[in-house]
């Protein structure tokens, strides 16, 4: 399996979502890929290659991703998903923003808002009438 990653950043330094994601990654396992990309954000990518359980780091370093722009980022993760078995981004305006369009392209069904990884097939996620889970 592998799991790619996208970093939510300011160009500086990580989100700390981006750590949340990180660990619900490796709880699916294999082999995780964290994708960077911005404009001036070197330090960013040094940052995602030291987290425990990354095993690579991609750096899309351009003017065209300072802001994290869907229509801009989509066509950079369609042309890295070969082999990625699972694509994971923060659950928050980031995530939200670009995932829906990267499943779309892939006619795929998205997996939105988990709070746990059973299994790399398996995730928790919240209903919204009361205190029930999904699985």
């Amino acid at each position: 399996m592998s799991v790619l990653v996208l970093a939510e950043h300011n160009n500086a330094e990580l989100n700390p979502a981006t750590l949340n994601t990180i660990t619900a990654a490796s709880e699916i396992g294999g082999d995780i890929t964290v994708l960077v990309a911005g404009s001036g954000c070197a330090a960013v990518a040094d940052a995602a290659a030291s987290v425990a359980g990354v095993s690579k780091v991609m750096l899309a370093d351009s003017e065209e991703y300072t802001n994290g722009i869907a229509e801009n980022m989509i066509p950079l993760i369609m042309a890295m998903l070969d082999g990625v078995t699972h694509l994971m981004a923060p659950a928050n305006t980031y995530g939200k923003n670009i995932l829906p369009g990267v499943a779309a392209m892939k006619d795929v069904a998205q997996i939105s808002d988990i709070i746990r990884v059973d299994s790399a097939d398996t995730f928790q996620r919240p209903i919204y009438a009361g205190n029930a889970f999904a699985h």
